[in-house]
């Protein structure tokens, strides 16, 4: 495939005139669900933490060395991991990603101490915690250009799907049949979903041809790809040198041009990570400073699920029709402003409405991190440039804790803690303009609109 004929196109140029159809719809759909299992996974032992405590006799606080022992998978696995599926192909990577959740989640049932339990949650978080950048990786490059970023918030989107079942596995599955119940459920998401991913999520047609040009398989992906009706198109791929490609992972990421781009890529999902961790103890914050009851706080939740959802289906579309600078910046500042207007307006009806508008804008920037990550790195390193990034906004999960032992021990009220969660949202903002004001980073044309 590496030579072109007359009448041939570029593997770019052939994916950017796609219609959206079939091909894109299931890989949209594989995607989200794939990223609802990974949203469920990792966060369901903060849901099922008093029984888990209360069955293996420990204080709840004992807990937290599990909570660890994932978080150091989590980090481990967002850079490790990555980089194998811009080497071995995304699916091969997430076929063994969610096979391990699947048998960490079955060991995890036959468990009766806490010991085997943080191993096995190391191994979870290990195989979970590069899910979402990989696939976001895959649907962004499945993708035309004009609808990259819209499929990949839409897959993003997924984790607020596997928070909804969370809640519906607390309401009808925790009482009944206890943690255990949980941990059965997620070992049979992804054993429902490896076949699907076996014989139905294709591999990147971007990500194939940048690992080889003259990959066989290149011309029949691009025809399964082709809308019904459409003529079909002979699809050539560019080959590059081999000194280019053994230098590629330092000069695509880290390289000159690239590494103030990379870092300012890192500070904005560091900022964004230091929110969504610092964010654990709103629920004490709203019951014990607020003095909400424990209704309303569920109603908070509520309307911080279903906001979040709502600005992660929506600001894709906004990022494709009007670039990353505009609509990552604005969205960053205006959350960070209805963080400061949670506590200026709590304990009355407003805080609602402050809520509702933090967490769609904050939600929304979230996935629009992934987006952006996807767009600056090429595909060769595409999946290690979005899961170095997020693996750079893991760290910042160490410093969860801090923030509610400090707000809480020095008897800060609500303006004041709002108002400190609302700096690293207006940091990433700042990031966000400065990253994007860069020379070579993405931009909106007429030409990317043009369907």
């Amino acid at each position: 495939m590496a030579g072109a004929g007359s009448g041939s196109v570029d593997v770019d140029s052939f994916l950017d005139a796609l219609r959206f159809n079939r091909f894109h719809l299931t890989v949209l759909v594989l995607c989200t669900l794939l990223t609802a299992i990974d949203g469920y996974e990792l966060y369901v032992v903060g849901w099922v933490l008093p029984k888990l405590a209360e069955d293996f006799g420990v204080p709840r606080t004992a807990i937290t060395s599990a909570m660890i022992a994932q978080q150091v998978g989590m980090l481990l696995g967002a850079f490790v991991i990555p980089p194998l599926a811009d080497r071995f192909g995304r699916p091969r990577v997430l076929l063994a990603c969610y096979g391990g959740m699947m048998l960490s989640a079955l060991a995890i049932v036959h468990t009766h101490s806490l010991v085997p339990f943080a191993a096995w949650r190391f191994v979870a978080g290990l195989c979970g915690t590069a899910m979402v950048p990989i696939l976001v990786t895959l649907a962004s490059e499945t993708a035309p250009q004009r609808l990259r970023s819209t499929m990949s918030t839409i897959t993003v989107s997924g984790t607020m799907i596997g928070a909804l079942l969370g809640a519906a596995m607390q309401a009808f599955v925790l009482e009944p049949f206890g943690w255990r119940g949980a941990f059965w459920i997620a070992a049979a998401m992804p054993a429902v979903m490896l076949p699907l991913i076996w014989f139905l999520l294709p591999e990147s047609l971007r990500s194939m041809a940048a690992r080889n040009p003259e990959d066989p398989r290149i011309q029949p992906l691009a025809d399964r790809m082709r809308a019904a009706g459409d003529a079909p198109v002979s699809v050539h791929a560019v080959a590059r040198g081999k000194e280019t490609r053994k230098r590629a992972l330092l000069s695509d990421i880290l390289g000159p041009g690239q590494l103030l781009k990379t870092l300012l890529m890192w500070a904005v999902a560091i900022s964004s990570f230091v929110f969504i961790t610092a964010g654990v103890w709103k629920t004490t914050i709203f019951k014990d400073v607020v003095g909400l009851n424990w209704q309303q706080v569920a109603a908070i939740n509520a309307t911080n699920t279903v906001a979040g959802l709502a600005g992660m289906m929506l600001i894709g579309y906004c990022i494709d029709r009007l670039g990353f600078k505009l609509v990552m910046t604005w969205t960053f500042l205006l959350a960070a402003v209805g963080a400061v207007m949670i506590g200026v307006l709590a304990p009355g009806a407003g805080m609602f409405v402050a809520v509702f508008a933090m967490a769609i804008f904050q939600h929304g920037g979230q996935a629009g991190i992934a987006a952006m990550a996807a767009a600056l790195y090429p595909p060769s390193h595409r999946a290690t440039g979005v899961g170095w990034a997020y693996g750079a906004g893991r760290i910042a999960s160490i410093f969860a804790p801090l923030f509610g032992n400090f707000v809480l021990g020095e008897g800060f009220d609500a303006v004041g803690i709002f108002a400190l969660l609302a700096v690293p949202l207006a940091s990433a903002g700042i990031f966000s303009f400065w990253l994007m004001s860069l020379p070579g980073t993405p931009t909106i044309t007429r030409a990317n609109l043009k369907h």
